[in-house]
């Protein structure tokens, strides 16, 4: 039910003080928080409080922090948060090996959403992070699951995005969308980065759907020419993932 001014709920305008934080900003005074949602200063300190007593913000000298409790929450229940547990070890495999970035997405929307990403010291710099988002078509993992979306989540997708570059338009053509199908991976090099690539692979379950995407990020040379040997590595990762959460190809 709506109780303020602008007609938004009290779950809405909860969500909004949330939103206003980022990695960037990790830490905001209540006027800064009320400036970037719009809330009346009175409002935003009331809902600050009320959000720190419940443990979904944490209260500095300094401002406002997101608290631990949501990520207990999410931790204990989320799906997403479950996947990501079980498919550490795969992922810690992988790293020990390759190094650079390894990380699992899942689709959000029409974005890839990290769940979880492991990175060595000498790993290219890239955009994004755990929880991070982008564009399906901007890396080789939100490919991979883009390509394996319904027909018509992947119609939708090229109208909305038919106004972008000639390259982003053919990267999600469907003829290269079914090209990665066929092979069982995608890997493609510079769309965000110059000189970095992205090679992933999909997670199936029960051998019908695939459920997220596990990647590796480099900007090794060589795996722009050979991504054979790297896609092989994700491949098996990959399955011992999908025997985890109860799937098979």
């Amino acid at each position: 039910m709506a109780n303020s001014p602008t007609g938004d709920s009290v779950l809405m305008r909860l969500d909004r003080v949330l939103s206003t934080f980022s990695a960037a900003d990790s830490l905001l005074s209540a006027a800064e928080i009320s400036r970037r949602t719009g809330l009346p200063p009175a409002t935003a300190h009331r809902l600050c409080r009320d959000m720190t007593e419940l443990g979904w913000l944490e209260s500095l000298p300094a401002g406002y922090m997101v608290g631990t409790r949501l990520w207990e929450m999410a931790n204990r229940s989320a799906p997403r948060m479950k996947l990501a547990v079980r498919a550490r070890p795969y992922l810690s495999d992988v790293h020990a090996v390759v190094g650079q970035h390894v990380q699992l997405g899942v689709v959000e929307g029409s974005e890839v959403l990290f769940v979880d990403r492991l990175s060595a010291r000498e790993a290219p710099e890239i955009h994004g992070g755990v929880a991070g988002r982008l564009p399906l078509h901007l890396s080789a993992t939100g490919i991979v699951l883009l390509a394996h979306a319904s027909a018509e989540f992947r119609s939708l997708y090229r109208r909305q995005h038919a106004q972008e570059s000639a390259a982003s338009v053919a990267n999600i053509s469907e003829e290269r969308l079914e090209q990665v199908r066929q092979q069982g991976f995608c890997a493609q090099t510079g769309v965000i980065e110059p000189g970095v690539t992205g090679v992933a692979v999909p997670i199936w379950q029960r051998g019908r759907t695939v459920i997220a995407s596990l990647g590796v990020v480099t900007d090794d040379d060589d795996v722009a020419r050979r991504p054979a040997p790297w896609v092989q590595m994700l491949t098996i990762a990959a399955r011992g993932i999908q025997r985890e959460v109860g799937g098979t190809t």
